[in-house]
């Protein structure tokens, strides 16, 4: 009898590290899951509302109104538009192509981040650079041109 509880004992021992770690990769993969919808959702919003003017001026302050309060949820990825100016930089630009608007939005993996190394250094050849969405929208006003 004592034998079944010593067993028990070390079969859990050996069983809670794994679950752990299972346990917090579930954690940061919903982290990360979020920040990906943040920033999907916020890319889709700026070219909505940016397809519905034509003036280079106000669709600088819809990208700064809508990035104003943008903030991801992790430190896995790195995220830092221009949020005073609302002008195009590496982490989100919104352009025009003919017709439509262009809104590109990149957080690529924050290198200062244990996650995030792990991720950049062991994650697949096609998410090597983080998340990088890329939203187009007809745009009817605009004239064409950047």
């Amino acid at each position: 009898m004592k034998f079944q509880k010593a067993q028990a004992i070390v079969e859990f021992a050996f069983v809670l590290p794994l679950f752990l770690l299972f346990m917090v990769g579930i954690i940061y993969f919903g982290f990360a899951f979020a920040d990906y919808l943040m920033l999907n959702n916020t890319a889709r919003s700026i070219a909505h509302e940016a397809s519905m003017t034509k003036d280079a001026a106000t669709r600088q302050i819809i990208v700064k109104n809508n990035i104003k309060n943008v903030y991801l949820t992790s430190d896995i990825f790195k995220w830092e538009p221009n949020r005073e100016s609302g002008i195009n930089n590496a982490y989100l630009e919104v352009k025009n192509e003919n017709n439509d608007v262009v809104v590109t939005a990149n957080a690529p993996y924050n290198t200062n981040s244990y996650f995030g190394r792990l991720m950049r250094n062991f994650g697949s050849k096609s998410a090597l650079k983080g998340i990088n969405i890329k939203y187009t929208m007809y745009c009817p006003n605009s004239g064409g041109g950047n």
